[in-house]
């Protein structure tokens, strides 16, 4: 079969490289930020779930496939990100989805960040409320839009939480600010939690933002290295998906081994994750020195970048700069993007200083001639 030309073909054959028509090249591409896909006990951890319980439940766990392990799952993260209650869904693209139905009923307008995933984007039209767009990168635009809510308005605020292109944060400690207390505000951190914080705790954590209005949605197959996703909030909150939520009662939950996996991930992070982000936040700022920011007026932390070339020949010309060097050209096309082809690099904890070097150099003559 012919190759598909939209769907590129790559062999990760080790944390930081890639096979690629027949070369091995540096990657920086995916999100695997701590590299803990590759660390041996959350593999062996697998191979311990495959040989247990086999690859799947092969059912809803609202009928006979509730495996002990989704519930110990739940409790640990809970407890980790220190919120009463914890839902697992098979996908963290779906967790906003299960979210959203576990809100149903409640909600009566949604306000969606400007820069939303698409995630979000596709659970803000389940709740069939009126949706509208603000500027998410301070609490005044929240503000303005909220001024016009009538009275007894449950309004849904649903932003990003880490950006996963150029790596600023959400202001959710003002937008918390601007909320009534009938509101929620959905954070989908999938690309901080793990990455930033003491504790790991994301862009919440940074803000010191502790709150019952909060609903916190993420992803186990970034920083975590395992895969599914999670839904933190109130038992209230847990009740209505589990009793409500199509998508949680009619799709089959990951495999318990990739359950497991996660289980060891977050055991891994209690204990050494402070140590791998200080790695990790070191060789980001080692890089970011050469990237001019994309909004100078917005603090970036995380560990993804971008290049926007202008014109096309710009693309051309550094695509065959990063090959001349020996790093793959994670060139991509992604909606919300900057632009309709642009370059995304993320940093891992794994990244040497050499192949670090060799990127920042590509980025700094980039720059010059931009």
């Amino acid at each position: 079969m012919p190759t598909d030309p939209n769907l590129v073909e790559l062999v990760q054959v080790d944390p930081t490289t890639v096979e690629f028509q027949g070369r091995r090249l540096v990657y920086f591409g995916g999100s695997d930020y701590l590299r803990l896909g590759w660390h041996p006990e959350v593999r062996r951890a697998v191979q311990r779930g495959l040989r247990r319980w086999g690859l799947n439940v092969a059912a809803g766990r609202t009928t006979t496939g509730n495996h002990p392990v989704y519930g110990e799952l739940e409790r640990i993260l809970a407890q980790a990100f220190r919120f009463p209650a914890a839902v697992l869904t098979s996908a963290g693209y779906l967790a906003p989805l299960v979210a959203a139905q576990g809100l149903a009923g409640q909600v009566t307008q949604v306000f969606l960040a400007d820069t939303a995933h698409g995630c979000l984007r596709d659970a803000a039209r389940l709740l069939s409320v009126p949706i509208r767009e603000f500027g998410g990168r301070s609490g005044a635009t929240l503000r303005l839009e909220l001024g016009s809510l009538p009275p007894g308005a449950r309004p849904l605020v649903m932003v990003n939480g880490l950006s996963p292109l150029d790596g600023t944060l959400s202001p959710v400690k003002e937008l918390l600010a601007e909320l009534p207390e009938s509101g929620w505000l959905l954070v989908d951190d999938a690309h901080g939690v793990g990455t930033l914080g003491g504790r790991g705790g994301g862009v919440l954590e940074l803000a010191g933002v502790r709150d019952p209005r909060v609903i916190l949605t993420g992803t186990l197959s970034k920083a975590l290295g395992a895969y599914g996703g999670f839904v933190l909030g109130s038992r209230a909150l847990r009740n209505a998906i589990v009793d409500g939520s199509r998508v949680f009662q009619g799709n089959t939950p990951l495999p318990p081994p990739w359950a497991l996996a996660a289980v060891r991930s977050l055991e891994l992070l209690e204990v050494h994750g402070a140590a791998w982000r200080a790695q990790l936040d070191k060789s980001i700022r080692y890089v970011r020195e050469a990237f001019k920011p994309t909004d100078p007026r917005r603090v970036a932390v995380g560990p993804a970048f971008t290049l926007s070339p202008k014109q096309p020949r710009e693309v051309a010309r550094l695509t065959r700069r990063f090959l001349e060097v020996g790093i793959y050209p994670s060139r991509i096309r992604y909606a919300q993007g900057p632009a309709d082809q642009f370059f995304r690099f993320a940093i891992s904890r794994r990244h040497r200083r050499g192949e670090l070097y060799r990127l920042r150099a590509v980025v700094a003559e980039f720059a010059e001639v931009a």
